[in-house]
């Protein structure tokens, strides 16, 4: 089911859902969808629903009726016919519209009980998850990018069980940690004495992954000659162990991660291009915690409940501020400090358990996160503070005061001063952590 999201020239935001195949907008009272913008006109446009262009994306197009000297925008563009793509805010006249699926087809897809869960609750996750779920059952490679405690390792695996080959093995293999004397007998095997040590013939993991998934968790750090080989392997699915002079094959998935800008490696020369382009037949982003303060409130609520603890509104407040550049991984050993901080008679985590968030050290190892680009003047500064606060707390004044650790009044004089213009703004909605 999808649904238009409609900003009035007043402000209001509506939604409707869409019925049929055939829609009229405009402000004439028998419009399909109803503008209330006396500058639009009467027949403004008209929605039908044509066959997908490509699985996942929307199936409607937009057409201007002839004569209209009226065209819409799509984004920055000025259009009289094109596809209308899904979250791509519509203009026309002063109202902007947003195709998008209803809040039941933006759940989350089904995870396996046995499997660890990817949680989120929020957009950007959810349409990560969605998109893993899509390629999933195809046989592409698939490239998984993502900062140091996303949890890349939990989306290779929901990709594994989502498959066509969940039934057969899922072999992670961290390269990073991967002696270079040892990182081609790991990933391909070796015969019997064919190096020192070499005590009996033993599978890699390409042969171990053998109808299943072979992940490669920090792929960039592979060394060169290793790398192909891995090339050999995806063009034909050959094996050849160290020391052995017969080749096998297998029937691998291949599915690869990096914290590292990996084109970056492929620009200096440390990672092939031709294997980038194998490897990343579907590149999946994983979104920063910090871009998702809705999932930092969930998730470390979670993380407080199997303690047996509970956070104060002021320390989730605290919590979706800070940069977390650790992700996941950091918020869940913050809570279990905290926790083990406040001793076992102490229920609620307040604020000031978490004032370990705020030293010197943590801001330094990213002070970019934090406080944004050091090139800013100190007005500047104060102005993202302010936007960064309400964002965070979706507009809520009190809590934005509270996050700022100033009075309501002050918060006032200062969104005065800046000429923010309210929570509706799109450029707080737009801000970035």
């Amino acid at each position: 089911m999808w649904q238009f999201k409609i900003s009035d020239p007043s402000g209001e935001t509506r939604t409707i859902l869409i019925k049929g195949a055939n829609m009229k907008i405009g402000n004439h009272p028998e419009s399909t969808v109803m503008l209330r913008d006396p500058t639009a006109p009467p027949h403004a446009a008209t929605i039908t629903a044509r066959p997908q262009a490509a699985p996942g994306t929307s199936p409607f197009w937009i057409e201007v009726p002839d004569g209209s000297k009226k065209p819409v925008r799509i984004g920055d563009i000025e259009c009289m016919t094109a596809h209308l793509p899904e979250d791509v805010p519509l203009r026309i006249s002063e109202s902007i519209l947003t195709l998008e699926k209803t809040a039941q087809e933006k759940s989350l897809p089904p995870m396996s009980r046995t499997k660890r869960a990817w949680l989120t609750c929020s957009e950007s996750g959810t349409k990560m998850l969605w998109l893993a779920r899509k390629a999933a059952p195809t046989p592409l490679s698939i490239f998984i990018s993502g900062e140091t405690g996303t949890g890349k390792e939990v989306i290779a695996e929901l990709i594994h069980s989502w498959s066509e080959r969940a039934a057969g093995p899922f072999i992670p293999i961290n390269c990073g940690a991967l002696p270079l004397s040892l990182a081609e007998s790991e990933l391909f095997g070796h015969t019997k004495g064919a190096f020192t040590g070499a005590a009996a013939s033993r599978s890699g993991a390409l042969m171990q992954a053998h109808m299943g998934t072979l992940f490669l968790d920090e792929v960039g750090d592979l060394p060169h000659d290793i790398q192909i080989k891995l090339l050999r392997f995806l063009e034909n699915g050959e094996i050849r162990p160290v020391g052995a002079d017969r080749a096998a094959h297998a029937n691998v998935r291949l599915l690869c991660a990096t914290h590292k800008p990996l084109m970056e490696l492929v620009e200096q020369g440390h990672f092939r291009r031709d294997l980038y382009y194998r490897i990343a037949s579907i590149t999946i982003d994983i979104p920063p915690l910090r871009t998702r303060p809705d999932d930092v409130r969930m998730l470390a609520t979670g993380f407080a409940a199997q303690l047996g603890k509970k956070l104060s509104p002021k320390a989730v407040l605290r919590l979706q501020a800070h940069a977390w550049p650790g992700n996941v991984r950091e918020l869940r050993h913050a809570i279990e400090r905290a926790a083990g901080i406040a001793g076992p008679l102490t229920s609620l985590l307040a604020e000031d358990e978490f004032a370990f968030l705020l030293t010197s050290r943590n801001l330094l190892a990213a002070p970019a996160l934090e406080l944004g680009p050091a090139a800013l003047s100190l007005k500047e500064m104060e102005r993202l503070l302010l936007v960064k606060a309400l964002r965070i707390s979706r507009g809520n004044r009190t809590n934005a005061s509270k996050i700022l650790g100033i009075a309501r009044s002050t918060l006032f004089v200062k969104i005065k001063k800046h000429r923010i213009k309210g929570p509706c703004n799109r450029e707080i909605e737009a801000m970035v952590a």
